[in-house]
């Protein structure tokens, strides 16, 4: 508590607030208190498991940066395309692994783009030697613009690593490729996504699963 010297014209003495008051060489003096740190709270249970789902999610797209900006850039403005990323697979993708008593992705829901074009039907990526091969059909059987072009994502599981394409071969070729060899070894377990992209507007479609492959010997 503070206190006032000669009346309430005089000097002040003591703490008041976060203040001390004190006299030194004649002269009133004020120098503000240190702050004390808080105290971090320990999260509640709810917490703890909600920042466990976000960090899955959160490593997951570590590798796809660059890609989950242009594949979900349009989606929910003004998020940014990662934020609307981690909040679309943070509802859609992540589960709860009893046995190991932890959230991982469910690597088929995963998505890496959502938007308004449609998207490729029946898609399916299998390996071709020294390439991951991706064929689909167009959707509904419509044609589609030939500014349409694929955006291709292979996912390295256990490795946070993937190969992608952002403007792939046009829609309507029905197929397109990325390279392994040199970017994965024989034995590495990948998942394959796929999408489209208008090289003009923009716009994409939602992102779909094409598949797991594990990946054989590859071509010397």
């Amino acid at each position: 508590m503070g206190k006032l010297m000669d009346g309430i014209h005089g000097h002040v003495q003591g703490q008041v607030g976060g203040v001390v008051f004190y006299t030194a060489n004649g002269q009133n003096i004020a120098r503000s208190l240190p702050r004390t740190p808080r105290k971090k709270r320990k999260p509640t249970a709810l917490q703890a498991l909600q920042r466990e789902r976000f960090k899955v999610v959160q490593e997951w797209l570590r590798p796809l940066l660059r890609v989950v900006k242009v594949g979900f850039g349009k989606y929910a403005p003004p998020q940014t395309g990662h934020n609307a990323a981690m909040s679309y697979n943070l509802t859609h993708a992540v589960v709860y692994n009893e046995e190991e008593s932890r959230y991982e992705i469910n690597p088929a829901a995963f998505a890496f783009s959502g938007g308004p074009l449609p998207a490729p039907m029946e898609a399916i990526a299998t390996q071709n030697g020294n390439q991951v091969h991706f064929s689909w059909k167009n959707p509904g059987g419509r044609d589609i613009r030939y500014t349409t072009r694929t955006m291709l994502v292979l996912y390295k599981l256990g490795g946070n690593f993937c190969h992608y394409k952002t403007y792939g071969h046009t829609a309507g070729r029905g197929e397109d490729f990325l390279n392994v060899k040199g970017y994965y070894l024989p034995g590495d377990t990948c998942h394959a996504y796929m999408a489209f992209i208008d090289e003009e507007t923009g716009a994409v479609s939602d992102s779909v699963y094409a598949g797991r492959i594990l990946l054989g010997n590859f071509e010397s």
